[in-house]
């Protein structure tokens, strides 16, 4: 489920990249019940059943097939289906202009939006493997420790005793 996850933060990340440039979008007041309605038709175009269904077939050949089915069971269920939509719904509402959201519509309510979000599964798919190395090999070059060029210093030794002074023996104080 982290790899669901992980798509999911990764396919709003890119809608917020694309939609960056809103100077042309023609736009109601930026207020949550407008918000509200441009989301929602975002969501007709957007279907979050769809997001899911993407996701679920990259992720099932992954898992080992004992869990496949249970996987695809859960990724197909209507429980799952609305609480995406309820959850997507809140979170553009939350996080995107009136502004953004019509031109998000815009962009993938087009042949090229649509053609572009039909490709972005198979580009994450191609280029998070890679990614996901890069930090790995990054992370064990700076995560370990320095190492070190001269001998390791031996533990410190008790200092030897005073000889002027008189020795006390150790069950006695």
């Amino acid at each position: 489920m982290t790899k669901v996850k992980y798509l999911l933060v990764v396919l709003l990340v890119v809608l917020t990249a694309a939609c960056s440039d809103t100077r042309s979008a023609k736009s109601l007041p930026d207020n949550p019940e407008n918000r509200t309605a441009v989301a929602k038709r975002y969501l007709e175009i957007m279907k979050p059943k769809d997001m899911l269904e993407g996701v679920a077939k990259k992720v099932a050949p992954t898992l080992p097939e004992n869990n496949r089915e249970a996987f695809m069971k859960v990724m197909n269920s209507p429980e799952l289906e609305q609480a995406t939509h309820r959850i997507m719904l809140a979170a553009l509402v939350k996080d995107f202009t009136v502004a953004e959201l019509n031109a998000m519509v815009a962009f993938y309510g087009s042949p090229e939006g649509q053609s572009a979000y039909k490709k972005f599964v198979p580009y994450m798919g191609e280029i998070m493997p890679l990614i996901q190395a890069e930090v790995r090999k990054t992370a064990t070059a700076t995560l370990k420790p320095p190492e070190s060029k001269e001998a390791p210093t031996p533990p410190a030794q008790p200092a030897p005793p005073d000889p002027k002074k008189p020795q006390t023996p150790p069950n006695k104080k």
